[in-house]
């Protein structure tokens, strides 16, 4: 807590400074332009002072995030890096930054581009994965916040252009950069090895360049979790009474609708994680008209992790139940097996109490083993003095494979547990979790799932640098891609073969693992519970000894319906679904400058069809189990499922920048933009799953519709040299047909009871509005107390309304978060280097819920980062970069933070190394 107050004061300080010293630097700004130039910029100063270069530059409303030099991007992370970009948010995965969110508007709403190409992601979707790539091959990433013509459609959020290496644009001959590191995690204590390397030619004349690099990561973590997956609002069973009960009727059972945690428990992962990516370049210039470039990508992410909770599952009848005044559970006893043996009027088959309660020990799919390829070849000929044409060719595939896994075994207790939502939730467990004799089979789930994305794309644009008047030229462009993403799951049908706690298991497959309490509060934890190998327990069931075991041994033993057993996965019958999508597009873009002003004004026009196609059996019944809660489920064959989809949708854009001063820019823009279904949201899959009285289900939707928005921007900037600035902007998004994922009760014929529904849904429409302030300033009057030293600060409010179709509570937009901010402080001089900064978002709705379950939101979230770098030598420096150094940890809550959803902690993380220039 102290250091959280420590760093929000310092980044107080840090916004103040920008602000006190923008009077000397409108001084400073008005001294002559050859005493500015003078200053020769390196290390930090040299890579703000290009992100600045870039803002002023374009036409648009853009941010950059710049490499002082090849291998020296600021972050370890391009996203984490990106966050530093006002009003740019990240989300985090194990505690690196995966995905981003711009003025609010989540992954799927931005569009990310590798050297103006569309890349492909092993999410299935249109967000892209940031940590495939290493930020070491990385020179430029830019944030186009407002619409051009010629970028491509997609991003409402925003459009992220992220620019690897030229050699044309660097040094003449041969030179060459190696990074090497070492990473230490602060959970696994564990210590593992980084390296890169680049090289770089450029003949004499500038005619020829290659490039390559190859970067190599190594990351060992380790998470610790408390978690309840849902608050749902129910008819609740209160019996009356506490844990020593005896005797108990009916006459003892009141009913009322709470809000009841569905579950709680907690979960330990140990995860290793190694990436290779490599890239290489060649510009060939055979004369001065024709220029050629080709690219070539690859990257490979095997991320392995142990994943393993025990949880109590919290069935919608309980003991001792305490509320209140807003019906929101705050405690109660879970019973076990003694209660049941002292109750039987209650307690029994058939009756209120069916089945008794468990401790469930869980182990959960976490692998990802992602590979993308990517190649393009670019052309741009200057076929006559006013006119250029240029012409692209790309492709992208990225293949991702991963276990579906969700691996059960259990004790009944017989003490029953002491469960607290008052605050910091608590639970008392009345059984040792730490007895393996204790343990019993109950419900396998084990499958692989296999992924594909496919992108190819081509555009050719024709430019005409032509001055009529105010009139300064015309840009056409035609483009056109096809991308295919597939995704085949291939299960075992074991789910119910052993489910229920009846058979037991031999101590020999469980170990008996220390759990970190995160909490901090003595006894909220359990400070032990029993770790098992998946793979040796499913051996263990398959045996055919144990089949005789099973809930149904004519059937798991049917050697012509599962010839390796049950818990084997039956490859012959896969489970698939894809979607084709097919884009034409066209744009016009004309430029025009007077006096002290420039601007464009244009149009996109695009065309989407859509194929979306699915095999899957069919759920035939849905009988429930007789020794658990669970339903069993019986399929029919295979079935060929096809839907078609087409739209098309005009999309004009202008931008305006007016020259106020000499220093002082004031932008206008306003555009429609949109933003087209995700690809994985559009299959024609669904699943079941759940139990009695708590059905679940979901899927695909290829009825989707693109989410649209009429954008409108103004910023003002103040240039105070080439390296500080201020800024200010307003923006306004009016959406229709927003895409969010709800839940939805739905009766469904299979099934005696309601079934809840979730999948991606159109609905919403509203409004998204907000202001961002930015700035920094770097010291450098001679003699001054703070010469070396530098600040940046950025603040973002976003303040959104919705409409929901179907009365859904009011939760705001997902992945919005109504303010946010960032600050650094950094020194530098000739020798040394060194950055803190703070990052900070407020909560935000990560889903809306939907039916009787609470929306689930991310509280706030601060994380502070620090970085060294000392010049031993010009062509060899040390570094040392420090991430997460206030240790904060993600918390998330279902609609307020009275009712506990999830904790996590993910720890520090130290990377220490050296990079020599060649």
């Amino acid at each position: 807590m102290r250091t959280d107050i420590f760093v929000k004061t310092v980044v107080a300080g840090l916004i103040g400074q920008i602000w006190l010293a923008a009077p000397a630097a409108a001084q400073d700004a008005a001294a002559p332009r050859q005493d500015l130039e003078k200053v020769v910029v390196t290390g930090i100063r040299a890579s703000l002072e290009s992100s600045v270069a870039t803002k002023r530059m374009q036409d648009g409303v853009v941010d950059a995030v710049s490499a002082e030099d090849a291998g020296k991007f600021p972050d370890t992370n391009i996203a984490e890096s990106l966050q530093r970009v006002t009003g740019v948010q990240i989300q985090r995965n194990n505690g690196e930054g995966r995905y981003i969110s711009v003025r609010g508007l989540g992954p799927e709403f931005n569009n990310v581009l590798v050297n103006g190409r569309t890349m492909t992601s092993d999410t299935g979707g249109r967000e892209f994965s940031f940590d495939l790539l290493s930020s070491d091959l990385i020179s430029k990433a830019l944030v186009y916040k407002t619409a051009q013509p010629f970028l491509p459609e997609g991003g409402i959020g925003s459009t992220v252009d992220i620019q690897t290496a030229r050699p044309l644009a660097g040094r003449k001959g041969h030179s060459a950069v190696v990074n090497l590191s070492g990473s230490y995690d602060s959970n696994s204590k564990k210590k593992t090895p980084n390296a890169s390397a680049m090289y770089s030619f450029a003949n004499e004349d500038r005619t020829l360049g290659v490039s390559g690099s190859l970067s190599y990561t190594d990351r060992a973590s380790k998470q610790t979790k408390a978690v309840n997956d849902a608050w749902n609002y129910k008819d609740v069973n209160l019996i009356n009474g506490n844990l020593n009960s005896t005797g108990l009727t009916m006459a003892d059972v009141t009913v009322k609708k709470l809000y009841i945690p569905q579950s709680f428990g907690f979960q330990e992962e140990n995860e290793r994680r190694k990436r290779l990516v490599a890239a290489g370049t060649v510009q060939f210039n055979p004369t001065k008209a024709l220029q050629l470039s080709v690219d070539g990508l690859y990257s490979r992410l095997d991320q392995k992790n142990d994943v393993i909770a025990v949880s109590d599952w919290n069935n919608p009848t309980q003991l001792g139940v305490q509320y209140n005044a807003n019906d929101q559970i705050t405690s109660f006893l879970r019973p076990g097996s003694t209660f049941f043996a002292n109750n039987p009027g209650i307690a029994g088959p058939g009756k209120l109490l069916g089945e008794a309660n468990s401790n469930d020990m869980i182990v959960k799919a976490g692998d990802r083993l992602s590979t993308t390829k990517a190649f393009g070849a670019n052309a741009k000929w200057a076929v006559a003095p006013e006119w250029t044409l240029e012409g692209d060719l790309s492709t992208s595939r990225t293949t991702s494979k991963s276990p579906d896994m969700w691996i059960v075994a259990g004790m009944v207790p017989k003490n029953g547990d002491v469960l607290t939502f008052d605050g910091t939730p608590t639970i008392k467990f009345g059984d040792s979790l730490t007895d393996p004799a204790a343990v019993r089979a109950h419900a396998v789930a084990y499958g692989q799932i296999h992924n594909g994305d496919d992108l190819k794309e081509g555009r050719v644009n024709l430019s005409w640098d032509h001055e009529i008047g105010y009139f300064k030229g015309l840009q056409v462009g035609l483009a056109s891609s096809r991308r295919e993403v597939d995704r085949t799951q291939w299960n075992s049908d074991s789910w119910n073969a052993f489910s229920g706690y009846h058979v037991s298991l031999p101590a020999s497959l469980f170990t008996v693992s220390p759990l970190k309490n995160i909490f901090g509060v003595e006894g909220a934890m359990p400070s032990a519970f029993l770790r098992f190998d998946p793979y040796a327990y499913m051996a263990y069931l398959n045996q055919p000894a144990l089949i005789a075991q099973s809930n149904d041994p004519a059937l798991y033993g049917d050697k012509t319906k599962y010839p390796n057993g049950p818990m084997a996965i039956d490859y012959t019958k896969p489970s698939m679904w894809g979607v084709k999508e097919k884009v034409s597009s066209i744009f016009v873009d004309s430029k025009w400058e007077g006096q002290g002003w420039a601007g464009n004004v244009g149009v996109r026009y695009v065309h989407v069809d859509s194929t979306s196609i699915g095999i899957s059996r069919v759920l035939q019944s849905a009988v429930k189990s007789p020794n658990d809660t669970t339903y069993i489920l019986t399929y029919g064959p295979s079935t060929v499922n096809t839907v078609e989809n087409s739209y098309k949708n005009l999309l004009p854009s202008a931008n305006l920048k007016l020259d106020l001063t000499r220093d002082l820019m004031l932008r206008l823009a306003a555009s429609k933009t949109l933003t087209r279904p995700t690809l994985n949201q559009m299959g024609v899959n669904n699943w079941y799953g759940g139990r009695f009285g708590d059905v679940q289900t979901g899927g695909g939707n290829p009825y989707l519709k693109p989410m649209r928005s009429t954008n409108l921007d103004v910023s003002l900037e103040w240039y105070l040299s080439k390296t500080n600035y201020l800024s200010a902007a307003v923006f306004h998004k009016k959406v229709t047909d927003f895409l969010e994922t709800r839940l939805v009760d739905v009766q469904l014929p299979q099934f005696p009871e309601i079934a809840h529904d979730t999948r991606v849904r159109n609905g919403q429409q509203g409004k998204i509005k907000g202001l961002e302030l930015a700035g920094q300033y770097a010291f450098d009057a001679s003699g001054s107390l703070l010469q070396g030293f530098g600040v940046a600060a950025n603040y973002t409010y976003v303040d959104a309304t919705a409409t929901r179709e179907g009365g859904a509570p009011s939760c705001g937009y997902p992945g919005l978060s109504k303010q946010s901010y960032n600050g650094s402080v950094f020194y530098e001089n000739s020798r040394f280097q060194a950055r803190l900064s703070y990052n900070w978002r407020n909560h935000f709705s990560v889903d809306c819920g939907g039916g009787s379950t609470l929306p689930r939101t991310r509280a706030a979230y601060g994380q502070a980062d620090a970085s060294v770098r000392y010049n031993v030598t010009p062509s060899v420096s040390l570094y040392a970069d420090a991430i997460n150094l206030n240790n904060e940890r993600m918390h998330e809550y279902a609609l307020d933070e009275s009712r506990f959803l999830t904790l996590e902690d993910v720890g520090r993380r130290f990377n220490i190394g050296v990079r020599v220039a060649f």
